[in-house]
């Protein structure tokens, strides 16, 4: 596992990153939004800059083109991406593949998932880490390191 390096070698559309992590992952329900909230206060915490497309353009407004411009954009311009896995909204696996494409450190976060089991096998070795929930993320933040969880390989 790599530690985590906000400052590594990514190319960006902006000289630098905009935003330390683009925040991918499921709103639809009352218990994704506070998953997502959950996931985000640990982030917003210790003053890191975020993009949550959530927030960010409503689509009936802009339109889906111009959401989805947005939205690579935010990822191109994010140091690393956190793709939120409650009920593995495809956004988030959108998000985090892509950011994987583009050579970021890609974070899975899934509350409660439990050693032997799996997000899926491209997310589990595409993702930098694996987190299991908002202190599995403080401990990435705080050390730049986390415990590993024991997936499935198979």
């Amino acid at each position: 596992m790599e530690n985590f390096n906000a400052n590594q070698h990514i190319t960006f559309t902006s000289s630098k990153p905009i935003y330390d992590f683009y925040v991918a992952g499921p709103y639809q329900t009352a218990e994704q939004v506070e998953s997502m909230e959950r996931l985000e206060r640990v982030l917003q915490h210790r003053n890191l800059s975020v993009y949550r497309p959530r927030f960010a353009m409503d689509v009936n407004v802009s339109g889906p083109e111009a959401v989805f411009e947005n939205r690579i954009e935010a990822i191109k311009n994010s140091a690393a991406v956190i793709a939120n896995f409650d009920d593995k909204d495809a956004g988030a696996i959108f998000a985090l593949a892509y950011g994987f494409a583009l050579g970021k450190p890609v974070y899975a976060y899934c509350e409660g998932i439990l050693p032997n089991s799996r997000i899926s096998l491209m997310v589990d070795q595409a993702a930098t880490a694996v987190l299991d929930g908002p202190a599995a993320l403080e401990e990435l933040l705080d050390s730049g390191q986390v415990r590993p969880i024991k997936l499935d390989e198979q």
